[in-house]
């Protein structure tokens, strides 16, 4: 039923050995065969060959040591009559491939086809909360806008929304206040490039990012939609695409907002290339590392005994020093099912270990 969707990849080129070309399976005659650790890349066009530049560029970098067998490339989705149309094959897709357990990246012109994916990375057969991270300068919460949609569906199991990047000039005052009053995590622009590294924080954990190129300067990526003078640069995107593979629990990576029309130069294609390269990095060195998965945890518990705050958990990976936060519910602190595990830094602890609570902590009781 898969291929049904797809229209094959027109490239002809050849790639030598140690190229990514030479090291993914491609759908060109034959369909190729899935397996459970696959990773598929999937784009969705108006017409055959938009990405052709992108797949160029991505296939002539070097591959990845054990990259072999793992990629496969299943072509082109062509847009349907109606985005409605469109978003129905999204979702198939990605609901049949999460279900193969193969993780998906998908790469089209419009944010909006990342609600289909998160419909097709939820599943009312496991009834497992999802967490979502867009990655835009935008903050579309507002009615009948991609996140407000998102929160909205029915049943919904929508466990945690986080969005970073954005740019305080572009947002409602409304959308802010959506966004505090639901407890959504969030990361303004200037806070995600003084600390990137606090980006993996809110990628860590979660089970689709989606990744909107006007969250770049548009000098870094002119073939997109807007124009944006400020934004994150080239590097920055493609590190937080590599913290978004490196988590264990996440299925599906999009990046949208490419013009095709716009791409003269190829600046963006490359950049896009580069992206799903250190995404793919970042799934290939996962270490299968959270709390619920090994033991190997140094453990560092922080009492206040001046008020009636509960006392604080963090727990400390061996395997590569990432720190979590260990959150009681106030009013059942014996039941262990209540808890909140969430990712957090060593400044975090640090400040519990000197006295104070962190803002992360209070963000995480209102979870709870």
């Amino acid at each position: 039923m898969l291929q049904e969707y797809f229209t094959p990849v027109r490239l002809s080129q050849e790639y030598a050995a140690y190229q990514v070309g030479s090291n993914v399976q491609m759908h060109k005659n034959t369909f190729p065969k899935l397996e459970a650790g696959n990773i598929a890349l999937i784009t969705v066009v108006d017409e055959g060959g938009q990405f052709d530049s992108l797949r160029a560029a991505l296939y002539s970098l070097v591959s990845h040591a054990g990259l072999s067998n793992k990629l496969v490339d299943l072509g082109d989705i062509i847009t349907g009559e109606t985005p409605a149309d469109t978003n129905a094959a999204i979702e198939y897709v990605s609901r049949t491939l999460k279900a193969k357990k193969i993780t998906t990246i998908l790469l089209g012109a419009d944010a909006n086809q990342g609600e289909a994916m998160y419909k097709g990375t939820e599943s009312e057969a496991e009834e497992a909360q999802v967490e979502v991270t867009l990655i835009s300068s935008h903050l579309p919460l507002l009615e009948y806008e991609l996140l407000n949609r998102i929160c909205n569906i029915e049943p919904n199991y929508l466990g945690q929304l986080n969005a970073i990047g954005f740019q305080a000039h572009y947002i409602p005052p409304k959308a802010m206040d959506i966004l505090e009053n639901l407890n959504f995590g969030h990361q303004r622009l200037g806070q995600l490039k003084s600390r990137l590294e606090d980006g993996e924080l809110y990628l860590r954990n979660s089970d689709l990012v989606l990744f909107d190129l006007n969250a770049l300067k548009y000098a870094e990526a002119p073939a997109q939609k807007t124009i944006q003078p400020n934004g994150l640069t080239s590097d920055e995107a493609c590190q937080l695409a590599r913290y978004s593979g490196m988590s264990d629990v996440n299925t599906a990576f999009g990046i949208f907002g490419f013009s095709y029309a716009k791409n003269q130069s190829s600046l963006t294609s490359e950049l896009i290339a580069q992206m799903v390269w250190y995404y793919i990095d970042g799934v290939l060195n996962r270490v299968d590392d959270t709390p619920t998965s090994h033991n190997e945890f140094v453990k560092y518990r922080c009492d206040f005994s001046a008020n009636e705050d509960a006392p604080m958990l963090f727990l400390k990976s061996k395997r590569t020093s990432r720190w979590w936060m260990q959150v009681e519910h106030p009013g059942y602190p014996e039941n262990e099912g209540l808890r909140l595990t969430m990712p957090c830094s060593y400044e975090d602890y640090m400040e519990a270990a000197n006295g104070e609570t962190p803002a992360r902590y209070y963000q995480a009781l209102k979870r709870v």
